[in-house]
């Protein structure tokens, strides 16, 4: 996906003339900033934002970078499960784009593609290789597929502003899994806030000096798998007793089981991105 664009290119992709999209320009209604020679530019995720919220339908997507279908239907969330757990399995990364595209093109959220779409496709995926009938080389494949896809769809949203609260977060020493905060990330870059996921597999030593460094507002601890639980709390609470006063702690993943919660304080336990996005939307943001 191209990321800065000209006015002919857009123009060209969703079927107007050149003076109108740039009297849209001109208007504020499409974001726009000039090159050194004063040549207009407009940003892909404006772009695509400017499509949300207008009638207008992409009839050339690939003059903008899109696979050549994207935007030619309204995609439905529980129909699209269906198509992209296909598109995954079979490695077909043009289509896994396109519905993914597609659905954001249809005002949906990202917490919502996140928690009904791809979510359930892996969960789906999940199935079909405890069932003996998925090489792990497609499960790998899927895996690296959808990051791609997560760093295409973060392009799409509108930069944070300058004053935007931060926020950070990783999956803990031991959890090699990725998505989950990548998506994490990703809801909350659309909620307006500069967040950026750390990584995985990092100990509380190191968390706590990210924290240190860059005073988050917010810091989500992602754990789909913890190899040592008593460990895990005691550091957790190391962790909690320092910074729980200085910002939201959010947990969640499938290895935070309501036991361990019984024994850990957070300022929120999300299971799904709906959750977290319900979270954040209730956090006072305008201190520093």
């Amino acid at each position: 996906m191209k990321q800065l664009l000209t006015p002919k290119q857009v123009a060209r992709a969703i079927g107007v003339s050149e003076s109108s999209l740039k009297r849209w320009c001109d208007q504020g209604r499409i974001p726009t900033t000039r090159t050194a020679g004063g040549h207009r530019r407009l940003p892909i995720s404006g772009v695509l934002q400017f499509l949300r919220a207008s009638d207008y339908r992409l009839v050339e997507p690939e003059v903008l970078g899109l696979p050549s279908a994207t935007g030619q239907g309204r995609r439905v969330l529980q129909r699209a499960v269906d198509g992209l757990t296909d598109a995954l399995q079979a490695g077909n990364e043009p289509l896994c784009r396109q519905i993914a595209l597609d659905l954001y093109l249809a005002e949906h959220r990202m917490s919502s593609i996140c928690d009904q779409v791809i979510g359930p496709a892996f969960h789906r995926l999940g199935e079909i290789w405890d069932c003996g009938q998925l090489e792990i080389y497609c499960e790998r494949r899927s895996c690296e597929i959808c990051e791609r896809l997560i760093y295409e769809l973060r392009s799409a949203i509108q930069p944070p502003e300058e004053t935007a609260p931060l926020a950070l977060g990783a999956t803990p020493a031991g959890d090699p899994y990725r998505l989950p905060t990548m998506l994490v990330e990703l809801v909350l870059l659309e909620n307006g806030w500069k967040a950026m996921s750390l990584g995985t597999g990092l100990p509380f030593a190191t968390l706590r000096a990210a924290v240190i460094e860059n005073q988050p507002r917010l810091f989500w601890l992602s754990a789909t798998t913890i190899g040592d639980p008593a460990r895990f709390l005691a550091e957790y609470r190391q962790f909690y007793d320092e910074f729980g006063d200085q910002m939201a702690i959010v947990v969640g993943g499938q290895a935070i089981t309501a036991e361990l919660r019984r024994q850990m304080q957070y300022a929120a336990y999300c299971d799904t991105m709906q959750h977290l996005e319900s979270f954040v939307s209730s956090l006072d943001t305008s201190g520093r």
